[in-house]
């Protein structure tokens, strides 16, 4: 096999690894704005979301639970951290991957002296403005809604709350899906961080807490 067949080969799979994370990731978001529609809605009507998550609960698990709303209300944190994770996870693999396939793309069509491919710099060359609009709804408004629904909803807790234990737990949840969400919602958004990095505070805060984690 000479190189040009290698690299191929080699495009081909990342291609395939690249689709399947993206059908993932699709289902990921729509389950993740599923369980935040269920999240809203438990902010202006909590029997009826309650009730919805159960069915919807019982209906995965194929048996007939009965459980407490405090009890559902951790699970519904859970399952939001769980598939943002999931998510976060598939669309960071999803980026990384473009810029792979652009690269090992270049290198093909240097052994072929021609440009053959659709994505790479073909792809976005003459890319309409309302899918860059799309794009900021996905990277940008979600995040920001999705966490305002989420801290609104602990707030709603902290006031109504009767036990404590389920209170400490929703608030650690809580906090790391919202720690998680800022770190992907900066890390997607390059322009955003450079006009933050402006500031020496929050660029030295940065660096501190990358490092701190890469030690990790």
């Amino acid at each position: 096999m000479d190189t040009f067949e290698l690299l191929y080969k080699h495009y081909e799979d990342t291609n395939a690894l690249r689709i399947t994370a993206q059908e993932r990731r699709n289902k990921e978001f729509v389950a993740l704005c599923v369980l935040e529609a269920i999240s809203f809605l438990v902010l202006i009507k909590p029997e009826q979301a309650f009730l919805t998550l159960l069915e919807g609960v019982n209906f995965v698990v194929g048996t007939t639970l009965e459980l407490g709303n405090g009890v559902l209300q951790s699970l519904l944190w859970a399952l939001i951290i769980y598939f943002q994770i999931r998510y976060i996870s598939d669309s960071l693999y999803v980026e990384k991957q473009y810029k792979y396939q652009d690269h090992l793309e270049k290198q093909i069509s240097e052994k072929i002296d021609e440009n053959i491919f659709r994505e790479g710099d073909n792809y976005v060359c003459h890319y309409p403005i309302v899918l860059n609009l799309i794009d900021l709804f996905y990277k940008t408004f979600c995040p920001i809604i999705f966490e305002a629904i989420n801290i609104t909803r602990l707030y709603c807790e902290w006031k109504t709350a009767t036990s404590k234990l389920v209170l400490v737990l929703d608030t650690i949840l809580c906090v790391s899906s919202f720690i998680i969400m800022w770190f992907y919602f900066f890390e997607v958004n390059s322009k955003i961080i450079a006009w933050f990095k402006k500031c020496k505070v929050i660029k030295w805060l940065a660096e501190t807490i990358r490092k701190i984690l890469k030690e990790v």
